[in-house]
């Protein structure tokens, strides 16, 4: 009888992670916030911020639509289960006629539900079968859900195992859970063995799922490779104290294969570093290399070393990592990151060196033409200004990436600048400008003044007289599109992504199909979803197209933000564009969230200085609260540089200190010289906040140009 209860209480735990978005959100509690919320009367964007009990109070005192009747019965009931009053809803739910048959199958989802919550199962399960026997993929995939849970709820295992393992093969984004509620049939029906070899699949397939951490938890390890796969879900959750116990012990054993020996003094030598204990890091990947013969654990090495601000003997380990294995796959990225830590420690020579070590002994790697840049480069830092003028011009003709051509020709236009050749400098940044937009030199060029500095705006699109499901009618999927306006129309926001996501997978070749599809997403503000289409249609190389590429969704709360927080808008659109692709659900890998993925502690302190209170971490994934505090953070970091020694690079340390941190960004000030703005931004030691502002700077420029602001 207890384990019933444990599985009943864990199924259910569950099952709350698998709902349908749209359901989810259905569910959701409005927080409270001093943000200001714009008002609205539109009942459907109501019912889209999950405001339903405003929603429900003007549908009470509407009057039906002549020609859609249907609607307003449809919005009460929807309103009325994300209420909780279950009974109304169905009763009405029952009584609708005339509705429409792209929605009928909705209906009798939505239907089955509320008979479930009353306590009608009977009915319930005869609703999710009917719709599993003839809904189409969206429906059927919900229905096969609910079912799953049902079953599980009144003891049928055996069925609800069937429809678990239906929903792994038709729903691969929810392995893990379902995987987890397999386990858990398979426990309930006396199969104890079964759910065991699930529960390790679980862990070994998907180390970093939540649940495959409480799996971790509890099941008792019986062999060497189950105490491997443990320790790697301990360290994919951040768990180094345990993970370095668990693989300690391991490594006692005397049934150790010599492989698995090896994968876990790795992992252990990975959990001792990022668990700040360098030196046990050290040995273990010393008596590593020593004892296995483990390249990586060279490499490693090497890591540590930069890590440890002993960055002169990481030049000496990645050369010897690139001498003893040239055809490891890491041996170029060796002499890469050899030659960085030079330069880092003003070993302009030794970095030369090995950039042209790097870019002779691999002249096919990704790092060849970016090496025989940084040879001009190392020339340039070291004051040998015709040597680098020399090398920026061999590179620039020689170079088949775009961007390294314009970075070179930028270069050579900042050399000639020192040399004090006027007009061979401008030749120079004029060729850079000439490859706006599709680079940051290149945008950095036209910031200066070269080029024209301008983007062909497209012909304005005449209003298509036909609607896009009218327009899409001919597709195949049609019904996907008509059912994701009518699903937009009733608020649901997500269920009507999920549609438009069913017809884009089906014509994934056909760019005129995708084409109105983007359409679709764009009127449905379906953000995020229309700009990634938009990469795959549009040429980012084409100056014509860069309207469709940046976008200026969120405009009207990033203008109000940025004027009270004294910041370009156009700063903050490239920083939403770089942070989160306009996905206002956006979460991080490291627990930043929402469209300018703020951590939740900084947006704690950032809404105690705005009066957004109470607080909560779900506040962030509104656009309206994460476009404020973060202008407001990004505001606040410019601002500060702005008055220190560095005036002139406020933007760019403002960006970087977006991305790493403020602490960080002024410790670089401390470290490297910044007389020289572009100089000071190449020698960023992070390379993703390297990037990062290359990329929203370049960002920036592009926006500026769209709407008429080229110059700076």
């Amino acid at each position: 009888m207890r384990r019933q209860a444990r599985f009943a209480i864990a199924t259910t735990a569950v099952c709350a992670v698998v709902l349908l978005p749209f359901i989810v959100r259905i569910a959701l509690h409005e927080p409270r916030t001093t943000v200001r919320e714009r008002p609205t009367t539109d009942v459907a964007e109501l019912m889209r911020r999950q405001q339903f009990r405003q929603a429900y109070a003007q549908l009470r005192e509407a009057k039906p639509d002549s020609l859609r009747p249907w609607r307003l019965a449809l919005r009460l009931a929807i309103c009325e289960r994300a209420m909780g009053q279950h009974a109304v809803a169905a009763g009405r739910l029952a009584a609708i006629d005339s509705l429409p048959t792209h929605l009928l199958q909705y209906r009798d989802l939505w239907l089955s539900r509320s008979r479930e919550q009353l306590g009608d199962t009977t009915s319930a399960v005869i609703g999710y079968r009917a719709l599993l026997a003839e809904g189409h993929r969206a429906v059927a995939d919900s229905a096969r859900h609910y079912l799953a849970r049902l079953y599980t709820k009144t003891h049928q295992h055996a069925e609800a195992l069937e429809m678990f393992r239906q929903q792994l093969r038709a729903a691969p984004t929810f392995k893990g859970d379902l995987l987890y509620r397999i386990s858990l049939s398979q426990a309930a029906l006396g199969d104890e063995e079964g759910s065991r070899k699930t529960q390790l699949k679980l862990m070994a397939d998907h180390p970093s799922h939540r649940l495959a951490r409480d799996v971790a938890d509890r099941l008792r390890t019986r062999t060497p490779r189950e105490q491997y796969v443990r320790a790697v879900v301990r360290y994919n959750h951040g768990d180094d104290r345990r993970t370095i116990d668990g693989l300690r012990r391991l490594l006692r054993r005397d049934d150790v294969p010599r492989k698995l020996a090896s994968d876990a003094q790795y992992l252990l030598g990975r959990s001792y570093s990022r668990s700040g204990q360098r030196s046990r890091s050290r040995r273990t990947f010393e008596r590593l290399h020593e004892q296995h013969g483990r390249p990586s654990a060279l490499y490693r090495l090497a890591g540590l070393e930069v890590t440890g601000d002993a960055d002169l003997d990481a030049v000496q380990t990645y050369r010897r990592f690139a001498r003893l294995y040239p055809n490891h796959g890491l041996a170029d990225d060796a002499l890469w990151q050899a030659a960085k830590a030079a330069e880092r420690h003003d070993e302009f020579a030794l970095a030369g060196e090995v950039y042209k070590q790097l870019y002779r002994t691999y002249p096919a790697s990704g790092f060849s033409e970016e090496a025989r840049w940084s040879v001009a480069f190392t020339h340039y830092c070291r004051g040998e200004n015709e040597r680098a003028l020399t090398l920026f011009v061999e590179t620039a003709r020689a170079a088949r990436q775009p961007h390294i051509v314009d970075q070179s020709y930028f270069w050579a236009g900042k050399t000639a600048r020192r040399l004090g050749m006027k007009d061979e400098a401008t030749q120079h940044f004029s060729r850079a400008a000439a490859g706006f937009p599709r680079s940051y030199y290149a945008s950095r060029a036209v910031s200066m003044g070269f080029g024209s500095g301008q983007l062909p705006r497209p012909p304005a699109a005449l209003r298509a007289a036909a609607s896009v499901p009218e327009r899409a009618e001919h597709l195949r999927g049609a019904d996907h599109v008509l059912r994701a306006y009518a699903l937009m129309d009733l608020g649901l926001a997500d269920a009507a992504e999920g549609e438009l996501r069913h017809a884009e997978r089906l014509h994934r070749r056909d760019t005129q199909a995708l084409r109105l599809i983007h359409e679709g997403y764009e009127e449905l503000r379906l953000h995020d979803r229309a700009l990634r289409l938009a990469t795959q249609l549009v040429s980012s190389n084409d100056p014509a197209q860069m309207v469709t590429l940046y976008p200026s969704y969120y405009w009207e709360q990033i203008a109000e933000a940025a004027r009270e927080a004294h910041v370009d808008p156009y700063l903050i659109l490239s920083v939403i564009r770089q942070e989160s692709f306009f996905n206002s659900d956006a979460v991080s890998r490291v627990g930043a969230v929402g469209l300018m993925q703020i951590m939740p502690q900084t947006g704690r302190k950032l809404a105690r200085s705005l009066g957004v209170q109470p607080f909560d971490r779900k506040l962030l994934f509104d656009p309206n609260v994460s476009i404020r505090l973060g202008t407001r953070f990004l505001g606040d970091q410019v601002r500060s540089f702005e008055r220190g020694p560095a005036q002139n690079l406020g933007t760019a340390l403002g960006l970087a200190a977006y991305n790493a941190g403020p602490r960080i960004t002024r410790s670089w000030l401390e470290r490297f010289p910044y007389e020289d703005p572009d100089a000071f931004v190449e020698r960023i030691p992070y390379k993703e906040t390297r990037l990062y502002v290359k990329k929203v700077l370049k960002n920036l420029a592009i926006y500026r140009t769209l709407n008429g602001r080229s110059r700076t």
